[in-house]
């Protein structure tokens, strides 16, 4: 005698093919959410067209070069004797639409450098505002004679140096710049991260609350040497990323 199959209601094949249809999508959804976790993926393999623009004059160069090192590929700035400065401006979203950064919002930006030298005192980070800011870099970094150093700048043009920690030329080292963007300074704030680790910020906290935000502000990366440019440096910066939490650049 034959095995026949049991007639199932309609409502019965209703529900199954939900599932099906639940089991298929679910695979694409959880793809969709990982993509969408993070804004910007600036691997130095896709060029130099991830950023907004490039302020780098010749003789100077921006260029995708191997490192020689586990790392790959990565961007290398050059800065020449003579000229001030070699960076890049902004982040451009799959290469073709440069990011508009906005007000009220909160942005991780990741990357890892390793500097030729670490003398004297210049520029490595900056968050820029344009134009016609009240403050010019609302954040910036720093390196000064063997240190890299996190500043909070205000309206008046004062440097408050929220974070100081060693490091030395030819090593990589890791950083993660969190920031609230605010004109205020009791909704804005930045976070910062070094080799991994969330560091302690001037007054005591890990969340320093300040003025974040000015007329609109974009990130560089680079050496700008804005008191010597007699010397040549090289900024290696790989492992750029950006994205809405600290675990979206790591």
């Amino acid at each position: 005698m034959g095995i026949h199959a049991r007639t199932r209601t309609p409502a019965a094949r209703a529900a199954t093919a939900a599932a099906l249809v639940a089991a298929v999508a679910w695979p694409l959804l959880s793809t969709a959410s990982a993509q969408a976790a993070g804004i910007w993926d600036g691997d130095a393999a896709k060029g130099t067209n991830v950023f907004g623009s490039v302020e780098c004059p010749a003789p100077g160069s921006l260029i995708t070069a191997a490192s020689g090192t586990p790392h790959g590929t990565v961007f290398r700035y050059t800065k020449p004797g003579g000229d001030i400065r070699c960076e890049s401006r902004g982040v451009s979203v799959n290469g073709s639409s440069r990011y508009a950064f906005a007000a009220g919002s909160t942005y991780y930006l990741g990357w890892e450098s390793q500097l030729s030298s670490v003398s004297g005192d210049f520029v490595v980070w900056q968050w820029k505002s344009y134009p016609n800011a009240q403050q010019n870099y609302p954040l910036i970094m720093t390196i000064k004679d063997g240190s890299a150093r996190l500043f909070h700048v205000t309206t008046g043009g004062d440097w408050q140096m929220l974070w100081s920690e060693p490091v030395t030329a030819g090593d990589w080292n890791a950083f993660a710049v969190g920031i609230r963007t605010s004109g205020t300074a009791s909704s804005g704030w930045v976070e910062l991260y070094f080799n991994g680790t969330k560091q302690t910020l001037a007054d005591g906290s890990t969340r320093y609350a300040c003025r974040t935000w000015d007329s609109a502000n974009e990130p560089k990366w680079g050496v700008y040497d804005r008191d010597d440019g007699s010397t040549t440096l090289i900024n290696r910066v790989d492992s750029l990323k950006m994205g809405t939490s600290y675990a979206d650049v790591t």
